[in-house]
């Protein structure tokens, strides 16, 4: 019972305090401060902190007056709690920023209900002991490795490169697994954190370093994520989890730009869902529907839904009818990526290598001859984002192709291409360009 202990602030976050290099950003995956005991099988999903809790989250924040930069909360009452008090302490006007990341339902789990039944019925040990020790995920959880690289490829993204502390308050469970894989240590109940207790993440040439009660550790990977089969089929089932559901019969593919989320550490702007049938396309938006979602405005060629925080398009046409077929008609190599739903939770993934490549040479390539050469300007759009987003470099020559196809058309399909960019996309300077273009 918490009553009978004397809670302070954890002397091994003080420790990595006062040894962490304060000249770089620093990822701070902290425990929430003291709450009330809560009874086995009860989530607390409304429990606040307590008195106790305000007054030693205010503490330490306190003394981390004048280092935090921003802070990132789960959405769960006495996290939020715990982020305004830490903000108090350090008499810091920051914007907290909740992230589902972090909990409700936080990175290591990929379908609330059925994650939740198996937390309630294998208990809380068991579920910590498979995240820290073993591979493959439980029902309704991801797998711990991928999820874990995953959530600290998102906290050092959001923290950029502003030095000094970003903090992140989360769950015990979610501190304890991510360290435990960071470190590669399966961590026991003894390792389990006290309440405020942190891991810390920073990067350290091409290498990100951990550090959790004293123990430091280096993964030497230059990407913590990457597009290939174990990330891209865990973004997936996250993705689709949280919206649609794991058990949705239908067969469909995600594909497209979601998979940058991989590269960049940031949410996907919308999720792009092609049924392979007319039938499997009734069932998505039915189980869409079902699970709460409200149908927006459409778009040119889709049906837009929104769902928590996320848009889904659903094209209107039910084809191809195979992941392979679909990847063969985007003309951007980096969104050659898909993940198959095959029903249930079941899954196939294909990465081109040429999207392999582009990572590898950190450029915006391109799938030649266009295959939608029609829509070029919006190819040559996409490029540019992709560029802005991930800070790779659209060669010239790649754009140049983009401009050979538009200029190698007669007057009347140019402007056709000029006015069908313009219905789909907005504040481009594309446009601009490819009227100084038109013949």
């Amino acid at each position: 019972m918490t009553a009978q202990i004397t809670w302070q602030i954890p002397p091994s976050v003080l420790q990595h305090l006062a040894e962490i290099p304060s000249d770089r950003p620093v990822a701070v995956l902290m425990r929430h401060s003291v709450r009330p005991y809560l009874a086995p099988g009860d989530a607390g999903y409304s429990l606040p902190i307590t008195e106790l809790g305000v007054h030693l989250a205010c503490e330490l924040g306190t003394r981390l007056s004048g280092q935090i930069r921003s802070i990132h909360t789960s959405p769960l009452l006495r996290c939020r709690q715990t982020a305004e008090a830490l903000c108090a302490g350090a008499s810091a006007e920051l914007t907290i920023h909740p992230d589902r990341l972090l909990g409700d339902p936080g990175v290591f789990v990929v379908d609330n209900r059925r994650g939740g039944q198996e937390w309630c019925g294998r208990g809380h040990e068991a579920v910590m002991a498979h995240l820290v020790g073993h591979d493959e995920p439980l029902p309704g959880l991801s797998r711990p490795e991928p999820a874990a690289r995953f959530l600290v490829h998102h906290m050092l993204a959001t923290a950029g490169t502003t030095s000094g502390y970003h903090v992140f308050v989360t769950h015990d469970s979610l501190v304890t697994a991510t360290a435990a894989r960071l470190l590669k240590k399966p961590l026991g109940k003894e390792a389990w954190p006290w309440y405020l207790e942190a891991a810390f993440f920073w990067r350290e040439d091409a290498a990100v370093k951990v550090a959790y009660r004293g123990m430091v550790g280096r993964r030497n990977e230059p990407l913590l994520c990457d597009l290939v089969h174990d990330d891209v089929i865990e973004l997936a089932r996250r993705e689709i989890g949280r919206t649609i559901g794991l058990d949705c019969p239908a067969r469909f593919f995600l594909a497209g730009g979601a998979f940058k989320t991989l590269l960049s550490g940031k949410s996907p702007r919308d999720l792009d869902l092609w049924a392979a049938s007319p039938h499997d396309r009734e069932v998505l938006v039915a189980a869409l529907l079902e699970r709460g979602a409200t149908p927006l405005e459409p778009r040119p060629y889709t049906d837009v839904f929104s769902l928590g925080d996320s848009v889904l398009e659903v094209p209107h046409k039910a084809e191809p009818a195979t992941l392979t077929e679909r990847l063969a008609r985007f003309d951007i190599a980096l969104s050659a990526v898909g993940v198959e739903h095959l029903g249930g939770d079941r899954w196939s993934a294909q990465i081109h290598p040429l999207a392999r490549a582009s990572v590898e040479q950190r450029k915006v390539l391109l799938l030649k001859p266009l295959v939608n050469w029609r829509h070029a300007l919006g190819t040559l759009e996409r490029m540019r984002r992709y560029r802005d987003e991930l800070g790779y470099e659209v060669p010239p020559e790649e754009e140049a192709e983009v401009w050979k196809v538009f200029e190698a058309q007669d007057p009347e399909m140019q402007r056709g291409m000029v006015d069908r960019f313009a219905r789909t996309t907005r504040g481009s300077s594309v446009g601009a360009e490819a009227q100084c273009r038109l013949r």
